[in-house]
């Protein structure tokens, strides 16, 4: 039997952690920076029924919010038409997205955190999936980005997300997410997931959660490792799959 990514989250995470709404979805998550894993896969729904879709499906709609998106990199306090934007990664997100008239968060329930809401959506109106390649404009989720609970464990789930932006011809994923040292640009490669590094050096997958006195041996760090999945927000003529990359 398939298990909904949210419905995994609710048997693996702590009750006595949730808070009202309001306050979860403003504080969305934290994003740590800086990588090797004994990490069990995340389960993706399949996607739901398209007649209960809504908001834009259109290519000029993906175009919006990486447009938005790449306005606000790099930027400390970052705005759009003159709104201030949240610097905290599911908050950045619904911004983005509202450019689009798509509201991430109108999903979420009591007790969800900003990235749980935004998953809910996507498993009701667009489509969740695990594969190696993504469309830019599609979300990517991570668990374990921080100890959330503080109990030591590899047990955190939905911690984080970010934006694909764009898709590199040897496979690396541009992720644009907000995170404690502002809104980056960040390479994210799930066929070479435990090297920090490509051809030449250059990176090929970022750290995201940070290093600690207490890490075991396997401890994931990089991206790649903390990646539980992607989601599409847009109808597309065609989904990415997970075809090896160019040589």
């Amino acid at each position: 039997m398939i298990e909904s990514l949210t419905a995994l989250f609710d048997r693996h995470g702590p009750a006595r952690f949730a808070l009202a709404a309001a306050v979860v979805l403003a504080l969305g998550c934290t994003s740590r920076r800086v990588a090797t894993s004994d990490f069990p896969a995340v389960t993706f729904a399949t996607m739901p029924d398209l007649t209960e879709r809504r908001g834009p499906s259109s290519a000029d709609a993906v175009e919006v919010v990486l447009a938005a998106a790449r306005d606000t990199l790099g930027v400390s306090s970052p705005r759009l038409d003159g709104d201030a934007v949240p610097t905290d990664c599911s908050g950045y997100l619904h911004a983005l997205y509202k450019r689009a008239d798509v509201d991430l968060f109108s999903e979420g329930r009591p007790g969800d955190n900003g990235v749980r809401a935004i998953v809910r959506w996507v498993e009701r109106y667009g489509r969740v999936y695990r594969a190696q390649l993504a469309a830019p404009g599609d979300l990517v989720f991570f668990d374990n980005s921080y100890d959330r609970d503080g109990d030591g464990r590899l047990n955190d789930r939905l911690t984080h997300a970010g934006l694909v932006e764009q898709v590199l011809p040897d496979g690396t994923l541009l992720i644009v997410h907000a995170t404690n040292h502002g809104i980056v640009r960040e390479p994210m490669n799930l066929f070479r997931p435990h090297e920090a590094t490509g051809a030449g050096g250059r990176a090929i997958n970022a750290p995201l959660r940070r290093k600690a006195t207490g890490d075991g041996p396997n401890t994931p760090h990089l991206m790649s490792e903390l990646f539980a999945g992607f989601g599409s927000v847009f109808q597309r003529a065609s989904l990415a799959g997970g075809s090896p990359p160019d040589p």
